[in-house]
């Protein structure tokens, strides 16, 4: 192994969030602006480097109105949440269950701590 500390190659840890981080050059982001805003309104974190350098994040903001949306876009961003389309959900129906009701049995179940 070289004593030479320049020698040894940077290797950059994973987590949960590599996968919404993107990295563009500067000229990149300068051409196509539009296109990484929106990736960063949909909770993408930019990353962008000058002569290969980073320099800069990008990445979404923690609204101050409203909280929960801050916190469903940072889960986003982290991978831990899918944020839905918006559309209304589809009909529910519900199943039929056949036999004793699953109340009685937890009852049952719990009589003896009391």
């Amino acid at each position: 192994m070289p004593d030479d500390a320049s020698a040894l190659t940077l290797v950059q840890p994973c987590d949960y969030s590599n996968h919404m981080q993107k990295t563009v050059s500067a000229r990149e982001l300068k051409t196509r602006l539009g296109k990484y805003l929106r990736a960063v309104r949909n909770g993408a974190t930019i990353v962008v480097t000058e002569r290969g350098d980073p320099i800069a994040e990008i990445r979404p903001l923690e609204s101050t109105g409203d909280r929960d949306e801050a916190r469903r876009n940072k889960l986003a961003a982290l991978g831990l949440l899918t944020k839905g389309s918006g559309l209304p959900l589809g009909r529910f129906t519900a199943v039929g269950v056949r036999g004793r009701p699953v109340s009685r049995t937890l009852i049952e179940a719990r009589e003896d701590r009391f």
